[in-house]
């Protein structure tokens, strides 16, 4: 049994006589949710949210970013009135009920709001703004936190002043980082001003922007000591730039992965940053970044790099890793595997919080006790990738008599292949999980067993779930020469390698397509090799912070990324085509063609199973072909809503 104590030491913050005692050293991060209304009030499916991440051991929950001043934003919550304070009491209220300390982290969004700009704000608007930080703290405490947080990091306003690339003032506040910092030491001091002694300031920081000419390591360590004199209690270190709309230079996607780091960033990888702040300051630190293992966590602080954790995305992926923790349970823990499903669902699509890995993360509210099997009805699952697994996981809780039925030697489908890119091997805890759960299920697997509809007939079970997954597209309509070296793309992934010629071309440009190539590569397989899609741009259907650093690998190695290109046949060594809008014939060489055309659902014929009345239930890529968020939630909803009457 490992020690984990140290992340269930208590921790006193503030400086006053009254201090906030944690009850461990884990916190949860700040995390936009959109749970809000349109108004920017809190809503019941928030509560419900931030309820279940209370409930599973957290030391402290701290609540998403609340703006100080009002705005067209699209469900932000707001604190810049007092008609918000009973909505956020009922919030706070709810969470310590939970066992959980609650602090409110407010912020100005200054440059990433998306208006134009920037704008030097005069000296009367810098007091004006203050005043707004100032009540906002005010009304915090009013709602019955327990402390709050400055927004002073990832490109809004506070962080905007501390970085010498968006503050270029001539005047108190620009000119050196010791004057850079002055807006916020007196945001700080007015927010003292307002809440008293006794009350846990914490500040969230940059410790380095990751944009030229922003803000850098050493800045921060200027800034850091700067704000403990000012009364900071705790500093929270952060790292990267949102993006700017209307200017990349300022933030962007590249900025952005050192903000929400993406799976192919190591382990705990901002942790060595916030040890060189913590050096510098007496006051606590916290850190966060990609920290998804109990061990990790451990170790930071034994190692006295950090005083408090901040678990962001994690705590999104299970709520309950704490608890899990103190329980000895940590082989039951759902790991993040930083895929920023999450990310590009806020920020891209402007919709509520979601995780691929958790069907209920934004849903809690929705969350119902399935309603049990009353005699032990017999389901067969066909097919052992993750809807399959998850499902077979839930009915077996519920009391269902569960077989599962894999036609490979090894469970885990698609996933297992997903794994294999370089820098995707976080997603293999998440197929580990799912075995781990289903081994501790007691659930019949059967490997090696390619099921037909006669055999389930003959069976007789109660329910069939159809999860037989996705297969790759072979292009009918494309002729291919037959004697042209054709390759599948999952065919590359699983070892076929040897037959790749000097001239490799892929055949489609998503996102399976450019992890393919980026595989290629690493691996030495080929000199010269080709990308082409018809759509505008290569990896469209990847989440963008991740697609962006994809890219700029492939062109560092040199990659050729063709699109707008309608592939008409293969023949003759090379690939025949023209371009998207102007029908210009194109060629490209080629003695290897690897197809990644997208997927397609393995099709197994349920007919003759509904007339004969057994239940059939398509999930996963068998329904239609997609990703692990859908494949996840449709097992989870096969699991919870099997009516066994």
């Amino acid at each position: 049994q490992m020690d984990f104590s140290h992340l269930f030491e208590p921790l006193a913050i503030g400086q006053g006589d009254r201090k906030l005692v944690l009850k461990n050293r884990m916190v949860m991060a700040p995390m936009i949710t959109r749970l809000a209304n349109g108004q920017g009030e809190v809503t019941p499916r928030m509560v419900a949210y931030y309820a279940e991440r209370a409930k599973g051991g957290i030391g402290a929950i701290i609540v998403e970013a609340i703006d100080i001043e009002e705005r067209a934003v699209f469900n932000l919550l707001g604190i810049y009135h007092d008609r918000f304070i009973n909505e956020l009491e009922n919030l706070a209220v709810t969470i310590k009920e939970k066992g959980a300390a609650v602090i409110a982290q407010i912020y100005h969004i200054g440059l990433r709001g998306g208006f134009p700009g920037p704008n030097v704000l005069t000296i009367a608007k810098i007091q004006q703004t203050l005043e707004l930080f100032s009540r906002a703290a005010e009304r915090v405490k009013k709602a019955g936190f327990d402390g709050v947080m400055i927004h002073g990091a990832h490109g809004y306003l506070v962080s905007s002043f501390l970085s010498p690339l968006t503050n270029q003032r001539e005047d108190q506040y620009g000119g050196s980082q010791e004057r850079r910092t002055r807006f916020a030491v007196e945001v700080v001091k007015a927010i003292r001003q307002a809440v008293g002694k006794d009350f846990p300031i914490i500040f969230r920081m940059n410790a380095t922007d990751f944009l030229p000419g922003g803000l850098t390591l050493e800045d921060a360590k200027v800034t850091a000591p700067l704000l403990e004199s000012a009364g900071v209690d705790v500093i929270s270190v952060g790292s990267g730039i949102g993006i700017v709309p209307h200017d990349p230079t300022l933030g962007n996607d590249q900025s952005s992965s050192y903000m929400v780091m993406p799976m192919y960033f190591p382990r705990g990888w901002r942790v060595g940053m916030g040890a060189e702040i913590k050096n510098l300051v007496k006051i606590p630190v916290s850190i966060s970044g990609r920290i998804n293992d109990p061990l990790i966590a451990r170790d930071i602080l034994v190692q006295k790099k950090a005083d408090l954790i901040d678990l962001g995305r994690q705590m999104l992926a299970d709520p309950y890793f704490p608890q899990k923790i103190a329980d000895g349970r940590t082989e039951d823990i759902c790991r993040c595997i930083a895929c920023n499903y999450c990310h590009g669902k806020r920020f891209r699509a402007l919709k509520q919080i979601r995780c691929a890995v958790n069907p209920l993360a934004g849903r809690e509210s929705e969350a119902r006790d399935p309603r049990p099997s009353p005699a032990p009805l017999r389901v067969m699952v066909v097919g052992g990738g993750i809807a399959g697994l998850q499902a077979a996981i839930g009915l077996t809780k519920r009391g269902f008599r569960v077989s599962l039925f894999e036609k490979e030697t090894r469970l885990g489908g698609q996933l297992e292949l997903a794994a294999l890119p370089p820098g995707k091997g976080e997603v293999r805890s998440l197929l580990e999980f799912l075995i781990r759960q289903t081994e501790k299920s007691g659930i019949k697997v059967n490997l090696n067993s390619e099921i037909t509809p006669e055999f389930v007939l003959a069976e007789r079970p109660f329910a069939v779930i159809i999860a037989t997954g996705g297969r790759p597209i072979y292009p009918k309509s494309i002729p291919i020469e037959k004697n042209m070296n054709c390759l599948p793309a999952w065919d590359i992934l699983s070892g076929d390698t040897k037959s790749l010629g000097a001239k490799t071309v892929i055949l489609g440009g998503g996102f399976v397509a450019a992890e393919i190539a980026d595989f290629i590569c690493e691996k030495g397989m080929a000199k010269d090799l080709t990308i082409i899609e018809m759509r505008e741009d290569i990896a469209m259907d990847l989440e963008p912070i991740s697609r962006q650093n994809l890219l700029k690998k492939l062109q560092d190695y040199g990659v050729k990324m063709v699109p707008n290109f309608l592939i008409r046949q293969v023949a003759g060594g090379e690939v025949i085509g023209e371009v998207v809008g102007n029908g210009n014939s194109k060629r490209i060489e080629a003695d290897t063609v690897i197809i990644a055309l997208g997927t397609e659902s393995v099709n197994f014929p349920a007919g003759a199973l509904k007339k004969a009345g057994v239940k059939v239930v398509f999930i996963g890529d068998a329904r239609e072909p997609r990703g692990i968020a859908e494949a996840m939630r449709e097992g989870y909803i096969a699991g919870v809503s099997l009516d066994p009457s």
